[in-house]
């Protein structure tokens, strides 16, 4: 077995956990978010009041916040991994496919992420029952409306590529 880099060990663990832990956040923020509203079309539910919604709005700042940073430290802990990795993409094609499946949905969690940012701005300065925060959450739905569906059945891939590792070229003459 090859001895491996600490930064590549490091990073790989961060990478590695801050995915589980936003992957996690990210599904129980979508159900708690669909879950206000009607199944086909983007009307808050008969028992989503006026006097509550500000507490349930309450419940999702958090999951906001975490699936925020927990992507953010996602992103860059495994650009960091596969910087300091002596594993190469030529020949681990499971890293390969790991790392697509990362960059291609980049772009379009980065503008979810505009709408998340500007989300916690408001979160900050205490405006839970802001009209303006129901907006930002119908334009987040409206906006790639199936993409979040798309990015978590590319995600829940990922583990059966670190596990079965396949499209790995193995050789004996290592140059």
């Amino acid at each position: 077995m090859k001895k491996r880099n600490k930064f590549s060990s490091i990073f790989g663990f961060l990478a590695l956990a801050s995915g589980s832990i936003w992957f996690g956040a990210y599904i129980a923020r979508l159900l708690t978010i669909y879950h206000m509203f009607e199944p086909t079309e983007l009307v808050l539910k008969n028992f989503i009041t006026s006097n509550n919604l500000s507490a349930i709005i309450q419940t999702t700042f958090p999951l906001v916040n975490l699936t925020f940073f927990a992507y953010l430290i996602l992103v860059i802990s495994f650009t960091l991994f596969l910087i300091f990795t002596q594993l190469k993409l030529k020949k681990n094609g499971w890293l390969f496919i790991i790392s697509m499946i990362i960059y291609f949905t980049l772009p379009f969690e980065a503008i979810l992420l505009t709408i998340d940012y500007k989300l916690i701005v408001l979160f900050i300065n205490e405006q839970f029952a802001s009209e303006e925060v129901l907006k930002l959450i119908i334009e987040r739905i409206n906006l790639l409306s199936s993409f979040p569906i798309i990015l978590l059945l590319s995600y829940l891939s990922i583990p059966f590529f670190l596990v079965v590792k396949p499209f790995t070229i193995k050789s004996n003459n290592e140059n």
